[in-house]
């Protein structure tokens, strides 16, 4: 099955493809495709912007660096 961006925006997923598993490379991608540096774009149709913001949260999800925690738990506030 084709997605709805593939089949309308093909060269996208060609940007996309190369830098899929890198965070830096998805999350730059992702920040020139949501906000236009021509001045000449319309913005996205709803169906594709849906998809393309699934696509970066299901990126994150799978290659997102955890997060170090600042305190070890003993010494957070503990609520009775």
């Amino acid at each position: 099955m084709i997605s709805i961006l593939e089949s309308r925006y093909g060269h996208v997923l060609e940007r996309l493809l190369p830098v899929w598993g890198n965070p830096a490379g998805v999350d730059a991608l992702f920040m020139d495709l949501m906000f236009d540096a021509r001045g000449t774009r319309s913005g996205w149709p709803a169906d594709i912007w849906e998809e393309l913001q699934f696509l970066h949260a299901l990126h994150k999800l799978a290659y997102a660096t955890p997060q170090v925690e600042d305190e070890p738990m003993d010494d957070r506030i503990k609520w009775v």
